[in-house]
Parts: structure tokens; sequence; C-alpha cells
């Protein structure tokens, strides 16, 4: 992570469990699967994201995925994605306009 001092002393650099540190849905279609993450649900994580919305222009965050192994069999665990979160423009966000799925009043 880079970005501001206290940022990064509050944010730290070690990995964590997201499904066990705050609540998620988690939506499986036939190609995807879908994490709902609720920031919300963690006081923690809600008072890291009140001190990271001030300087968020300024970071730059990596983030990798996988699912966690539960039993032996599931070993060694891989990677499933990564991304580069940097410098992001809040204002800048907009609600993406999706297009009605004509193929679920088709098959009525």
């Amino acid at each position: 992570m880079q970005g501001s001092w206290i940022v990064r002393q509050s944010v730290g650099s070690t990995p964590c469990l997201l499904g066990k540190a705050v609540d998620c849905n988690y939506i499986r279609g036939p190609k995807y699967l879908e994490i709902d993450v609720d920031i919300g649900s963690s006081t923690v994580a809600n008072g890291v994201l009140g001190l990271v919305c001030g300087v968020i222009t300024t970071l730059v965050v990596d983030m990798a995925f996988l699912v966690q192994a539960v039993s032996m069999d599931e070993l060694p665990e891989r990677l499933i994605g990564a991304v580069r979160v940097s410098h992001v423009e809040l204002s800048s966000a907009i609600v993406p306009k999706l297009e009605p799925d004509l193929s679920a009043t088709e098959a009525k």
C-alpha cells in the first residue's frame, strides 16, 4: 500500500480473511462469483473507511483474492484474482444504467 503514514499504520500490510472481518453475501452464477461486502458490519472497518475517505485520491492499494482452504485436499490455495486500486476519485463515480434482462420476459 502506498499512501500517507497514518493510513499505512492504520490499515497495515497483514492479509486478512475478509469473510471473517466483515459480513459478506456470496452470489454464485453459472460463470461468476459475486461477493457483496458490508463494510458497515464492522466497527473497525468502518473506522478505517472513515480515515481513508479523506485521502483516497493519494492511495495505491494492491489486493489479491483466494478462497481459503478448509481441508488438506484443498491445498495449495490458488490465487483467483488481483487488482490495484490507484488514486480513486470518488466524485467521478456514476451509477451504471443497466439494460433490462429481455430473456426473463421472453421465457414467460
